[in-house]
């Protein structure tokens, strides 16, 4: 599960714009909305392309993120 505060949080600092994060991983801004708010699933490419624009180098990061448990996906 993604966890949806920390991405927006990180999206935010990296003052790109969603619609383009969308487009680099090949996905309209409401499909990519809907993977940040786990209505659906990134795939592992997608995942590395936004690691890449958003500048996550950190594993932990990462993984804190994109893999979050159930309980951290929106933060709490």
């Amino acid at each position: 599960m993604v966890n949806t505060q920390l991405l927006e949080q990180v999206i935010s600092e990296s003052g790109k714009k969603k619609a383009f994060l969308a487009d680099c991983c090949n996905l309209t801004r409401q499909s990519l909305t809907n993977k940040i708010n786990n209505r659906s699933e990134f795939t592992g490419t997608q995942i590395m392309i936004l690691c890449r624009e958003l500048g996550i180098k950190q594993l932990t990061k990462r993984d804190a993120i994109f893999f979050a448990q159930e309980g951290a996906k929106n933060g709490t």
